[in-house]
C-alpha cells in the first residue's frame, strides 16, 4: 500500500528535527484512488461534535449530512467554539467498524489491517524513532462547508499516543479552500508552520504539539476527506 517510490529517509530527519513532516506521494497512486472512492461513494457518516456537547430538545447528537439538523448542529457547535474548544464534522469510527463486522465491504477494514500488521509497525518504529510502538488507531474523517477542529494538542490521559497522522485524500484541493492543518506556538499562540491537505500525502507530528484544522470555506469545491488517527504505545 506505501509507495514503492519512496525515500523515507530524509522524512525521517525532518521529522526527528522538527517534529513534524508531510510525506508526499505516501501511497502507491491506485491504492490512494480506490480509498478516495470509498471515502467520497460508500462510507455512511455519522456527525462527529465533542462529546459532551447537548443537542437541543427533539434533536439527536448525529444527523443526516446536508440535512436542517445537520445545519442546526453545525450552527449550535459554532457559537459553542467561540467559547472555547469545539469541532464539527463527519466521521467514520474504522477500529470500532472493524471490531464489530460493520459494513464488510468497505476496503477501510483492510487499511485497519494493514496499519495494524507487523510489516507496517515495523515501518512506523522506524520512521519516528519510537520502538514503543504498539498499534495505530484510526478514523474517516469529511470535513464539509463550516467544519472546523479548534486549537488542541491531542494529550487526553487515557492513551499513550505518541504521533498523530492524517493520510490525505482529497484531489486538488486548495490552499483557499481552508481546512489547513496549522501549527501554533504553545506560548504566543501563533501560527508556526503549515500543511497543506495535499493529495495522498501524509501529515504526521509528535504529541502533544498545538495545532487546528481551519474552518472548510463555503467556496471550497469538495469536502476534505482523510484517514487520521494516532500511532500508540498503548
Amino acid at each position: 500500500m506505501i509507495s514503492n517510490e519512496l525515500d523515507i529517509e530524509p522524512f525521517r530527519a525532518r521529522l526527528r528535527a522538527h517534529g513534524r513532516v508531510q510525506i508526499p506521494g505516501f501511497l502507491q497512486e491506485d491504492a490512494a484512488t480506490r480509498l478516495h472512492h470509498c471515502l467520497r461513494d460508500e462510507v455512511r457518516w455519522e456527525t462527529a461534535q465533542r462529546a459532551d456537547a447537548e443537542p437541543a430538545p427533539g434533536q439527536s447528537a448525529s444527523a443526516v449530512p446536508g440535512s436542517a439538523q445537520d445545519a442546526a448542529l453545525l450552527e449550535a457547535a459554532t457559537r459553542r467554539a467561540r467559547e472555547g474548544f469545539e469541532f464539527y464534522f463527519d466521521r467514520y469510527r474504522m477500529i470500532e467498524a472493524r471490531r464489530d463486522g460493520l459494513d464488510p465491504e468497505l476496503v477501510l477494514h483492510a487499511v485497519v489491517d494493514f496499519l495494524n500488521s507487523p510489516p507496517f509497525l515495523q515501518f512506523a518504529r522506524h520512521l519516528t524513532g519510537d520502538q514503543a510502538i504498539r498499534m495505530v488507531s484510526a478514523i474517516a474523517v469529511r470535513y464539509r462547508t463550516g467544519h472546523f477542529l479548534r486549537a488542541h494538542n491531542d494529550r487526553v490521559g487515557d492513551e499513550d499516543r505518541a504521533f498523530a497522522y492524517v493520510m490525505n485524500l482529497s484531489r486538488d484541493w486548495l490552499p483557499d479552500w481552508g481546512g489547513l492543518l496549522h501549527f501554533l506556538d504553545p506560548a504566543e499562540q501563533r501560527v508556526v508552520d503549515t500543511f497543506t491537505p495535499l493529495w495522498n500525502s501524509l501529515s504526521l507530528f509528535r504529541v502533544p504539539q498545538p495545532h487546528v484544522v481551519s474552518l472548510v470555506a463555503p467556496w471550497a469545491g469538495a469536502p476534505r476527506y482523510s484517514i487520521t488517527g494516532w500511532l500508540r504505545r498503548g
